[in-house]
């Protein structure tokens, strides 16, 4: 997509052989206003608006605006997972027996635990579970002062073979996008691992035990051992 022209009041934009005319305001707090989003969550516009604050042109900020918005959902935080990838985790193992543990205390913290958890049910993220495995979840404290539900998987990444995919190379990376180049995109995955599913034969070797109950991960988290490899594998076919 180009910008063909940006003039004082509106903006035009071709990509292949559709055109987008966005008439813009002289005036920042009329962005919102000036475009007609009745179905969408107002969160969500609060948020694409945040992602525009960088902008000091008020014409180019609202043709973005203007743009982004009737992609509302890719941006809606609101959500833990809004998508699935059609590649799969899979736990190979060696042979064991299934390892148990007694939940950690949590005091202080169930509350919020029983809250999050609530909401990982809502959200397909997790289920019940009856599995012989149980590693113990724990909350912890995220940089933001809000807390984390995070499950010590140190006993299955122990019998969990290696996946051996090649994950990028940092300083390669930079000597490819820094060569002349002054403009970078960048995108993001909201909750990236939630959006990989476990194969139905894993998911009960994900099982964590909380003061609640039993449960067991349908989706990647982080802390199994071959988490980055399988994501890198997303990012390479999809």
């Amino acid at each position: 997509m180009v910008a063909n022209t940006v003039t004082e009041h509106a903006s035009s934009f071709s990509c292949d052989d559709t055109s987008l005319h966005i008439s813009c305001p002289r005036n920042d707090s009329s962005i919102s206003d000036s475009l007609s989003t009745p179905d969408v969550n107002s969160t969500v516009l609060e948020h694409i608006n945040s992602l525009l604050n960088h902008i000091k042109d008020s014409q180019q900020k609202h043709a973005l605006y203007s743009l982004l918005v009737p992609f509302h959902k890719v941006f809606d935080t609101t959500k833990h997972n809004i998508a699935r990838t059609p590649i799969s985790h899979l736990i190979n193992t060696v042979s064991h027996y299934p390892f148990a543990c007694r939940p950690y205390p949590q005091a202080n913290k169930e509350e919020t635990m029983y809250t999050l958890i609530q909401e990982f049910l809502h959200a397909g993220l997790i289920s019940e579970s009856n599995s012989p495995y149980a590693a113990p979840a724990l909350m912890v404290k995220k940089k933001d002062g809000s807390l984390r539900l995070v499950v010590d998987y140190k006993k299955l990444n122990a019998v969990t073979i290696k996946d051996s995919s090649p994950l990028p190379n940092m300083e390669d990376t930079r000597q490819k996008i820094g060569r002349g180049r002054s403009y970078f995109s960048k995108l993001d995955l909201k909750s990236g691992f939630y959006q990989i599913p476990i194969t139905d034969q894993d998911k009960k070797k994900t099982a964590f035990i909380t003061p609640f109950g039993l449960y067991q991960f349908n989706v990647l988290l982080m802390g199994l051992r071959n988490s980055p490899p399988t994501f890198q594998r997303v990012m390479i076919h999809t």
